[in-house]
Formats: C-alpha cells, sequence, structure tokens
C-alpha cells in the first residue's frame, strides 16, 4: 500500500498531515509527502539546480523547502521518524526527475517515508506522481477548491481523501455506506483497519434510492457487521431511503470520517460518475474518503 499526501500552507496542512498519518500507521503503507509549488524559471533553476546538496548548504530554496521542513518537524514530533541526531538541513535534497526533487532522510523507520517537493501544475503533478509510483490513496486538505476535488476525484488514477474540518482534539467515528461496487470493497477494508487501528466505532448504512427495498444491499449491509463484529469493531448499520447525497450528507457528523466506495465503469462515464460521492465531500462538514 502506497498513501500519498498533498500538503500545502502549513498552517492549513496540519490536520491534513495528522490525519493522512494516522491512515498511512492503520494501513503500514509507504508513505509520501508532497508540496507542489510553482514552476521556477529557467534562470532561476540554474541558480538552485543541484543534483545532490545539503539543505545547510543553499543559500537560495525553492519555494516548498521550508514546508518540507515543517512536516520533517511534525513526523519527527509523532515518531514517524526517529532522529539519529540529525535535524532536517543535515539531510540531502536530490534532484531525481523534471519537476521532482526528494529530501533524502537519515534515521529509523525513514524507508517508508519520503519527502519531496514538485514544481508544476498541481493536479497535473499529483496525477504524476501517482502514475510514476503506484500510489493507492491521494490525501489533500479540503479548502474551499471544488473543482481541484473534482478533477483529483476524476483524473487520478487512486483513491481520495478529501481532509474538511478535521481537528486533531476531536474524538471521530466512522460512516460507512456500502453498495455492490468495487471502490465499496474497498472502502470497507479501508475502514475495517483504520477503525481497528484507531479504535473507532463504526456506523454501516446503505441507501435504498427510487426502490422499497433491496435484499442484495441488506445482505451486504448485513456481510459487513459480521465482518466488523469478527474483528471487536463496534458498529451499527441503518438501511436508508432516499437520495443517496441527502440521506449520507444528512446522517454525517462533524465528528464523522465518511468512507464510500465508487467504481467507473469505462473511461467515458468516468467524468459523470463520481458526480454524487463529490456532492457529499462538498456538502459534508468532515473529511470523507472516495475509495475506487
Amino acid at each position: 500500500m502506497n498513501i500519498l499526501i498533498a500538503i500545502g500552507g502549513r498552517d492549513y496542512s496540519k490536520p491534513t498531515l495528522d490525519l493522512g498519518m494516522k491512515v498511512a500507521n492503520s494501513l503500514e503503507a509507504s508513505t509520501t509527502i508532497a508540496y507542489v509549488g510553482k514552476k521556477v524559471s529557467q534562470f532561476s533553476e540554474k541558480d538552485v539546480s543541484v543534483v545532490h546538496q545539503n539543505l545547510d548548504e543553499r543559500q537560495l530554496y525553492r519555494p516548498g523547502v521550508r514546508t518540507l521542513e515543517w512536516a520533517y518537524d511534525f513526523l519527527n514530533s509523532k515518531n514517524y521518524i526517529q532522529e539519529e541526531k540529525n535535524d532536517f538541513n543535515d539531510h540531502l535534497l536530490v534532484d531525481e526527475e523534471n519537476s521532482r526533487m526528494r529530501v533524502l532522510l537519515k534515521g529509523k523507520h525513514s524507508n517508508k517515508i519520503d519527502l519531496i517537493l514538485r514544481t508544476g501544475e498541481i493536479i497535473e503533478q499529483l496525477r504524476s506522481e501517482v502514475q510514476t509510483n503506484n500510489h493507492d490513496i491521494t490525501i489533500i486538505g479540503g479548502g474551499s477548491n471544488k473543482g481541484m476535488h473534482h478533477d483529483l476525484v476524476q483524473f487520478i488514477d487512486s483513491s481520495v481523501l478529501v481532509v474538511k474540518n478535521y481537528s486533531l482534539k476531536k474524538e471521530y467515528k466512522i460512516l460507512l455506506p456500502v453498495n455492490n461496487s468495487i471502490g465499496s470493497n474497498n472502502a470497507i477494508e479501508i475502514a475495517e483497519q483504520f477503525a481497528k487501528a484507531n479504535k473507532l466505532k463504526v456506523e454501516i448504512v446503505t441507501v435504498l434510492e427510487n426502490k422499497p427495498s433491496d435484499e442484495n444491499l441488506k445482505k451486504i449491509l448485513e456481510k459487513t457487521a459480521k465482518r466488523f463484529s469478527k474483528s471487536r469493531i463496534k458498529n451499527t448499520t441503518r438501511v436508508l431511503e432516499g437520495s443517496v447525497v441527502e440521506t449520507i450528507t444528512e446522517s454525517a457528523s462533524d465528528d464523522s470520517i465518511i468512507m464510500l466506495g465508487v467504481s467507473p465503469k469505462n473511461p467515458v462515464i468516468k467524468y459523470f460518475f463520481g458526480s454524487k460521492p463529490i456532492s457529499i465531500a462538498q456538502k459534508c462538514k468532515c473529511p470523507v474518503l472516495i475509495a475506487k
């Protein structure tokens, strides 16, 4: 399992990084933390582009290096990296390819964590990162850029977690809508591991939209509940009726983490398929994982 956490400004990225690392830790995943900055001019690039250079020797930093330093300090404070008498400036900044640089970390557990800096248009760079390094989940902050959330879900070949209004001090529960899609199966698996690792309660729901009953969905609901109970995860179940977007939005609260799945059938309808989960992510005031 490979996870990509996209960070921006330090003031807004702490919740994203905190929840992202909890997800990564729960899934025992390798994690890449990425800052995407504006592409520097050719003139500036000549001044700062060095294949291997100690960070403390660099007089002219690329945009985003200090954000990576903040992320490094956060990881160290949470024991995701255990230093061996090193600080951030002791590490190497390595040019790996066009538009991508990596901080070569030292210390324990650093083999599962990468800090990278990419330059260019954010969607393009994150998509390239996912395709090149086979990330399974992309984690982003839940800012006001709704268009970016839409493009990420539609055009990036990974699950997407939108971290919206997440508080480091709040106790959360998982809201898990289930159906018969492949994406839903992936959401169930992620929810199970995350809930078990963090001792969270799970509310499992299914939505009957435009039909009075669906025995198949009810069986999926019961099967999922038995699976979670077998893993000793506290859970409840509910059958909801009505619009998928409206019922899930109304069922969620500010202490929910929604995990739901989608499964696009082909590239032609892929653009339109994500409208419901994107609408849920936009309307709900809590984190939403859209699993593929």
